[in-house]
């Protein structure tokens, strides 16, 4: 009789966080870093539900921003929100030379996109925050960005665009990643472009937060595996 140990496939977010940390410099950022990459390695990547984080570190070093993957809400609710370990991440937002901390949460919504460059190492994020007046505001984003798939997927150097939305529909969080700055300029450069952010702007009710940075750190969820016999 022979054990074969799988690795189980890993499942989809049904639950986003992003925890977004302004600080007062490069400093501050990078000790940041450090403090969730230890802390999701030692004990939340071993928790029921949890799926990835992500570390982010914004072009300027001013702000860290902390893309949490879940199950479901009640997994990390469970698991993250009340759990008596996350005493240092939860009070991140109070660390010296931590001038403000925010956090979106939602789930993925529809109109996600695969670029050419799908699977490739990013290069450059974008974390951009919209606030919506509500979900048929929240309907019609969608709808433009589901429209914009059409020539953004064959687009060089993209690698993907993932939407994300609030339950009640007020706040859209936009997760475009690129290969390299090369490729994030050529995006930007493209008149397609600013058509699209004229439109998103009028469905908006306050101005929005537009974070260009690198991933610093990913930790997976630990290893689940079966046996099969």
């Amino acid at each position: 009789m022979s054990i074969a140990v799988e690795r189980a496939a890993a499942p989809k977010a049904g639950f986003v966080t992003f925890g977004v940390l302004r600080v007062d410099g490069p400093g501050t950022a990078a000790s940041l870093v450090r403090i969730l990459t230890d802390e999701v390695g030692s004990w939340v990547r071993h928790t029921e539900g949890f799926i990835s984080s992500r570390v982010h570190v914004s072009a300027d070093g001013t702000t860290v921003i902390n893309r949490g993957e879940w199950t479901s809400e009640a997994a990390y609710r469970t698991s993250f929100g009340t759990n008596p370990a996350g005493g240092v991440l939860h009070a991140l937002g109070t660390r010296p030379g931590v001038l403000a901390a925010t956090v979106f949460s939602g789930a993925p919504a529809e109109g996600a996109i695969e670029g050419p460059a799908a699977g490739e190492r990013p290069g450059v994020v974008v974390v951009a925050t919209r606030h919506l007046g509500g979900p048929e505001s929240a309907h019609r984003l969608l709808d433009l960005l589901a429209r914009s798939g059409e020539w953004k997927r064959d687009f060089p150097g993209l690698i993907s665009v993932t939407p994300y939305l609030s339950e009640d529909g007020t706040e859209f969080v936009n997760y475009p990643m690129w290969v390299s700055e090369v490729a994030y300029s050529r995006w930007m450069a493209d008149p397609r472009i600013l058509e699209g952010q004229e439109e998103l702007a009028r469905l908006e009710v306050a101005p929005p937060q537009y974070v260009l940075c690198a991933v610093a750190a990913h930790v997976d969820a630990a290893a689940r595996t079966e046996q099969k016999r």
